[in-house]
């Protein structure tokens, strides 16, 4: 049986749907990825980006010369980022997903640039930049 996950922006005017297995489940704790996000690190699941089935007006901006940064035209919730240099896929921000248990992270990247206070002790691997590639 096929697994999909399902989800969307704040608004709900963005929706997608992700079919199949992700490719990895990671936590970024770069810079830009904190600043996109709002948040100390920005979660998200690498999917095949014909794996996932979108709707809904979508705003977009390069938040460096390697990735993009999809996000609803009327909330402006981020939803995806889409690297460059690997067209073929899309990530999905885990805190977009109507289920927040449907997947979890396997590894930690970019730890170097986390804040000092944040304690990682979850016993996933840490990488201090992109870790292995997907």
């Amino acid at each position: 049986m096929t697994r999909t996950f399902t989800g969307g922006c704040l608004c709900g005017q963005v929706r997608y749907v992700a079919t199949g297995e992700p490719m990895n489940v990671r936590v970024c704790h770069c810079g830009l990825c904190r600043r996109a996000s709002g948040g100390m690190a920005f979660a998200r699941a690498v999917f095949a980006k014909d794996a996932l089935a979108r709707s809904g007006e979508m705003a977009t901006h390069a938040s460096s010369a390697r990735l993009l940064r999809h996000h609803c035209a009327v909330c402006h919730g981020l939803v995806y980022a889409e690297p460059l240099d690997r067209p073929t896929v899309m990530s999905i921000g885990l805190a977009t997903l109507d289920d927040p248990d449907a997947l979890q992270p396997d590894m930690h990247i970019w730890v170097s640039a986390k804040p000092a206070w944040l304690a990682l002790n979850d016993g996933l691997p840490q990488y201090p930049e992109y870790g292995p590639p997907y």
